[in-house]
């Protein structure tokens, strides 16, 4: 199961208690209740907080401080803000929602699914959908998303947007939608849930595009603790980098994004070539200054080498990485060896062994000599 997007815990229209399609004159009411009520010290409290409803992830009540209150109005006064969490809340339009909402309330949300599964309309499609993210179900999450914005793109526009201000296509308000849910979600859980090609088509470059940006953003890290390196010495590295080594910071950093970005782009994929091509160079120079400046082990930079050597597209550069990976593994044996002779010195010339050796002989002697006297 799924966790939660934040953004459905976190939503301005839940902090003031109100439906994706209120208008602003109930908003700045609900303010103004919520204020008389701190007035007095009484604890403010909404319907659609929806703590004490079972079988839903929610883990505490919300924070309906006046700042909150006032960060929220905030928020849904700018319109495109507005449709992005209007995106991602309950909408209420008709009878059957009233319906619907009386059971939620009463605590019974798998009922209050039962009583929205009798119509297709707008509204009953967005409110499953928000409880079946509430309930970590993604899969009919993803379904119900598919339908809105399919059969009633245009419809959602004008209950969230009573004014008219914002001009959206379907293919607009899914990727507002995608968009949204990426970043406010772990990417793999989102692809173990993708219902149908439709979605796809959106949800795949959207993590593509989250996780290139995250490399190149680990990249761009590395290559300024690099000039730190070698316009400031080692000092001057930062803690995290100094830990791990630049490169295995990097390697450490990127690893989970480049393999989701395998997962979701082909193998013949321009962008993914490129930020591969990227990557390598970086762990390329890594392993280079590192072992000038810092002195870290042949070893390290073998390793960072044959990273490098994975990611490279270029046969030029993988004949110049490949170079170096003999180099350093010369320099490691020739390490290893001068370490294997200075063991053998440091033996030789123990003179707590020799001295141990001659105590043992000088023993054996005198035993000798005694036995030869008794005959």
């Amino acid at each position: 199961m799924a966790s939660v997007p934040e953004i459905i815990l976190d939503n301005p229209f839940r902090v003031l208690g109100l439906y994706a399609n209120s208008s602003y004159r109930e908003i700045v009411a609900s303010i103004s209740k919520a204020t008389k009520f701190m007035e007095v010290d009484r604890k403010v409290d909404y319907p659609l907080d929806l703590t004490m409803v079972k079988n839903l992830n929610v883990k505490s009540s919300l924070n309906h401080s006046l700042e909150n209150l006032d960060n929220a109005l905030a928020l849904l006064s700018n319109s495109e803000e507005r449709l992005k969490y209007a995106q991602f809340w309950f909408l209420r339009m008709t009878p059957l929602d009233d319906k619907a909402f009386n059971v939620l309330f009463a605590g019974e949300p798998n009922n209050a699914l039962s009583v929205w599964n009798k119509e297709d309309n707008l509204s009953s499609l967005q409110n499953r959908m928000i409880l079946y993210f509430w309930k970590g179900d993604f899969k009919p999450a993803l379904q119900k998303a598919e339908q809105i914005y399919k059969l009633f793109p245009d419809e959602f526009l004008k209950a969230v947007d009573s004014k008219g201000i914002l001009v959206k296509s379907s293919a607009d308000l899914v990727q507002s939608f995608i968009d949204t849910l990426v970043k406010c979600q772990p990417p793999s859980e989102l692809l173990d849930y993708i219902p149908t090609p439709f979605l796809a088509d959106f949800i795949m470059p959207a993590i593509s595009e989250g996780a290139i940006t995250k490399i190149n953003g680990a990249i761009q890290d590395a290559k300024d603790q690099l000039d730190i390196l070698n316009n400031d010495g080692a000092a001057a590295v930062s803690q995290a980098f100094y830990n791990l080594g630049i490169g295995g910071k990097l390697l450490e950093d990127t690893k989970d994004e480049y393999h989701l970005l395998i997962r979701v782009s082909s193998s013949d994929n321009p962008r993914l070539q490129l930020v591969s091509d990227s990557l390598a160079n970086m762990l390329y120079e890594c392993s280079i200054d590192e072992y000038n400046i810092r002195k870290l082990s042949p070893d390290y930079s073998v390793n960072l080498l044959k990273n490098a050597l994975t990611l490279c597209n270029n046969s030029v550069d993988k004949e110049e990485i490949n170079n170096k990976i003999v180099l350093f593994q010369k320099k490691a044996g020739k390490l290893q060896h001068n370490q294997s002779k200075d063991d053998q010195s440091s033996r030789i010339q123990d003179p707590s062994g020799i001295l141990f050796l001659f105590f043992i002989i000088l023993i054996w002697a005198v035993l000798a000599i005694g036995r030869s006297g008794c005959y």
